[in-house]
């Protein structure tokens, strides 16, 4: 029985090897930036700005401590930007991930997908894939050390209400915060 389990580990061995985490994989590449935030950052960020007069500020302080990972990687690399792209592919198409909203504005795309969680206000997770930024009007004059920016991928989880993740963005000024904002507020499709 031993042998049949070392048998079966060796085979998939290179299988879940090569389904690596695009994070993961792309983190200490040159051509991409890479953040990556635990739960203990967004409490001490949720800290210094809370007032407990503040009904405003207790909701992010709540938004926040209810996120696990917060992981965004950036790049203008064409090869990277296609790779993230078939992973992403990938992960949508062997997960139950459902498009929550998808913007077009010129030739940028910004898409967002949600994996389920306890009710239809929260998500386990959310992905946010944009394309063509340096298209966007808006986006003419961001770089990111010294780069224009591509292709964006953003993963966050945790017990997510869907209600308030639009002011986190935009507090993080993220591009797509603004129409994650009012996604949120239509609730689930």
């Amino acid at each position: 029985m031993k042998k049949i389990l070392v048998l079966i580990a060796v085979v998939l061995a290179p299988v879940l090897t090569s389904a690596q985490d695009i994070f993961d994989k792309y983190e200490d590449n040159d051509e991409v930036t890479f953040v990556a935030m635990q739960p203990k950052m967004f409490q001490m960020l949720a800290k210094m700005s809370i007032s407990s007069d503040d009904p405003e500020a207790q909701e992010f302080f709540d938004l926040v401590n209810s996120i696990t990972s917060f992981k965004v990687i950036t790049t203008e690399n064409e090869s990277v930007s296609k790779d993230i792209a078939s992973w992403t592919t990938k992960r949508l198409k062997s997960s139950n991930y459902e498009e929550l909203m998808r913007v077009r504005d010129g030739g940028s795309n910004v898409k967002f997908y949600v994996k389920e969680g306890k009710d239809d206000d929260h998500v386990k997770e959310l992905l946010m894939f944009v394309t063509g930024l340096s298209e966007m009007k808006e986006m003419d004059e961001i770089e990111v050390n010294g780069r224009k920016l591509e292709t964006v991928l953003l993963s966050l989880t945790g017990d997510i209400d869907l209600t308030q993740i639009g002011k986190l963005t935009e507090k993080m000024d993220l591009p797509g915060g603004k129409e994650l904002g009012k996604a949120g507020n239509k609730g689930k499709k």
